[in-house]
C-alpha cells in the first residue's frame, strides 16, 4: 500500500523541480538496495525532500513537509510490519 501515492508525489515533484526528483530517487535507490524494502525506501525518500530543502534554504518547506506527513500516514501498516520484522522484502527484476 501507499505506492500509487508514493508514484503521484515524484511525479509531482520531478515537474516542480527537476532536482527534487533526482534527490528522492538517489535516496530511494540507495535505502531499496541496502535493505530491499521498498516501503522503507519511499518514507525515507519523501523525508530527504523537505531535509534536502532546509538544507539548501529553499522555500515551501511546510509543503513537502506535509507531503511527507501524508506518506508516512500512508505507510503506518507498513511501517507496524517493518517494526515487527514481519514486512516482505521486494525484489526488482
Amino acid at each position: 500500500k501507499g505506492g500509487k501515492g508514493v508514484a503521484t508525489y515524484i511525479g509531482i515533484l520531478t515537474s516542480i523541480n527537476i532536482i527534487f526528483g533526482l534527490v528522492f530517487g538517489t535516496i530511494w535507490i540507495i535505502v531499496y538496495f541496502i535493505s530491499k524494502y521498498s516501503s522503507l525506501a519511499s518514507i525515507l525518500s519523501s523525508l530527504s525532500i523537505p531535509t534536502y530543502i532546509l538544507l539548501m534554504n529553499q522555500n515551501n518547506l511546510i509543503f513537502y513537509f506535509i507531503m511527507f506527513v501524508l506518506i508516512f500516514y500512508t505507510h503506518r501498516e507498513n511501517i507496524k510490519r517493518l517494526i515487527n520484522k514481519e514486512e516482505n522484502k521486494t525484489k526488482i527484476y
